[in-house]
């Protein structure tokens, strides 16, 4: 590896969801630990198209781009799509690195535009954060190297020894929302006559937009949330990253699915782990509660994660092109 090539990490948010924070901050994190004498370029700007025109000229084609991971391969969330494909057709010399990704397309015309361009890149590479989204980029954008390994926030670990009180309540409230007014109620009617106290929380920071959390901030608001479910003995949640966030503090985890499947099929990654558990049906919800609470011991170990993840990027970013 050049020690002068340079890392751009493109893509970083500065919005309210609490699980993509914590992706940035792994990503960050991960980067400066396995490359600490090559110099790291952080674009905590979430629009690519932007990160993009910002650095065309200060990007030699030695460099590394690297792109922020998530689950925005796809068009549920369309613009993150068009600045990926906007950043691959700027920098078409360049190894350009999607860090864990799930890929989700409904309209085939906006997959055909994305498959045009990312296999047109000769030195594109795509990490998938579970196995679905893995066949899908295999099948899609075969011209890419392509990987599969967890999310990246499962590389943390944040345990402490705080005393575990009542039930956290984390669901959806936007458009991938799915669970139903319905079962949302008899969830709410259980813990209430099983549990002492409930707090509802979400993976949000309040209610309203926020669009301006600097990476100092955001390293608070994820003190606050580890802390939240450390000193909870029981999460609740339809949220991917509640059900990872339960997974690296050790805390006992009950998770219905999404709108997409990487909930699902991210579980896949975790379900070794006795405390956390899928529910599929409210009819289930007892019994889930109690094999999660009651399973011993509950021990989170996430080198499987840190090794998976940095054996790829020590191996791309090391590779000549």
């Amino acid at each position: 590896m050049k020690l002068n090539m340079n890392i751009f990490l493109m893509g970083v948010p500065h919005h309210a969801n609490i699980g993509d924070l914590a992706i940035a901050y792994s990503e960050e994190k991960m980067i400066k630990e396995l490359f600490p004498n090559n110099k790291l370029y952080i674009m905590q700007e979430e629009k690519l198209d932007i990160c993009a025109k910002k650095v065309k000229s200060f990007v030699n084609d030695d460099d590394i781009i690297l792109l922020h991971g998530g689950g925005n391969i796809g068009d549920t969330y369309i613009m993150p799509e068009k600045g990926r494909r906007t950043v691959i057709s700027t920098f078409p010399n360049n190894k350009i690195i999607v860090f864990p990704q799930t890929a989700f397309f409904e309209d085939a015309g906006a997959l055909d535009i994305s498959k045009k361009i990312y296999n047109a890149h000769k030195h594109l590479v795509l990490i998938a954060r579970e196995k679905m989204s893995y066949q899908f980029m295999k099948k899609n954008f075969g011209s890419a190297k392509i990987y599969l390994t967890p999310d990246i926030v499962m590389t943390l670990k944040e345990v402490s020894n705080k005393p575990r009180n009542g039930v956290l309540l984390m669901f959806r409230r936007d458009k991938e929302k799915t669970l139903s007014p319905e079962t949302a109620s008899a969830v709410m009617q259980y813990v209430k006559k099983h549990f002492d106290s409930y707090k509802i929380s979400d993976m949000n920071i309040g209610t309203e937009p926020v669009n301006n959390v600097s990476r100092k901030i955001r390293a608070k608001f994820l003190s606050d949330k580890f802390n939240e479910l450390q000193s909870s003995e029981l999460v609740i949640t339809d949220r991917l990253h509640g059900m990872i966030f339960s997974a690296i503090t050790e805390t006992p985890c009950v998770v219905f699915e999404s709108l997409t499947h990487k909930i699902t099929e991210s579980f896949d990654w975790l379900k070794n782990l006795g405390y956390i558990q899928m529910c599929d049906d409210i009819n289930n919800l007892e019994k889930c509660v109690e094999k999660a609470i009651n399973f011993k011991p509950r021990v989170y170990d996430n080198e499987f994660a840190k090794k998976m993840i940095g054996d790829i990027l020590i191996k791309e970013i090391g590779d000549e092109k």
